[in-house]
C-alpha cells in the first residue's frame, strides 16, 4: 500500500513511496535554489527501493560542495525536478514536496545551510537550523 504518491507538472511522470518519510528538510543550499528556482527547497527522504516511478525521467549529475555526486531527476517534458539522489548516501532518494500530492505529510524538521540562506527568506524559528547538512 502506497504511503504517498506524486506526479510532475505534466502529468508524465508519477510516483508512489511505499514508505513514510524517514525526514524531512527544508535546504538553503545554492544547488537546491538553482535546481528549484525558489529560495529553499523541500525535501522528503525515503528509501530509494521503496519509490517506484513511472514515466521516463532525466537526469543531470553533478558534485556538491562536499564532494558527493549527486544525481538530480526530472521530467523531460515538463521540466520538474522530482527526486535527488547523493552518493554518500546509498539507498535514500530525496523527493521534492512540490511534487506530493498528501500535501498534510510535508512537515519539515530542520532548515539546513542555513550558512547560504538568502537573508530575506522568512524561517521558522520553531524548527531546528544548522549551518550545513548534518551528518
Amino acid at each position: 500500500m502506497s504511503k504517498f504518491s506524486g506526479k510532475c507538472l505534466c502529468g508524465r511522470v508519477k510516483y508512489q513511496s511505499y514508505s513514510d518519510p524517514k525526514a524531512i528538510f527544508n535546504c538553503h543550499c545554492n544547488d537546491c535554489r538553482r535546481a528549484t528556482g525558489s529560495v529553499f527547497g523541500t525535501n522528503l527522504f525515503v528509501p530509494e527501493n521503496k519509490v517506484e516511478i513511472k514515466g521516463n525521467v532525466s537526469s543531470f549529475t553533478h558534485t556538491a560542495d562536499s564532494g558527493s555526486t549527486m544525481t538530480k531527476l526530472f521530467c523531460p517534458k515538463c521540466g520538474s525536478l522530482l527526486f535527488g539522489t547523493n552518493s554518500a548516501k546509498p539507498n535514500v532518494m530525496s523527493i521534492r514536496a512540490g511534487t506530493v500530492e498528501q500535501v498534510d505529510i510535508i512537515k519539515p524538521i530542520i532548515n539546513v545551510f542555513m550558512s547560504k540562506k538568502i537573508p530575506s527568506t522568512p524561517i521558522d524559528e520553531n524548527l531546528k537550523q544548522a549551518p550545513r547538512m548534518p551528518s
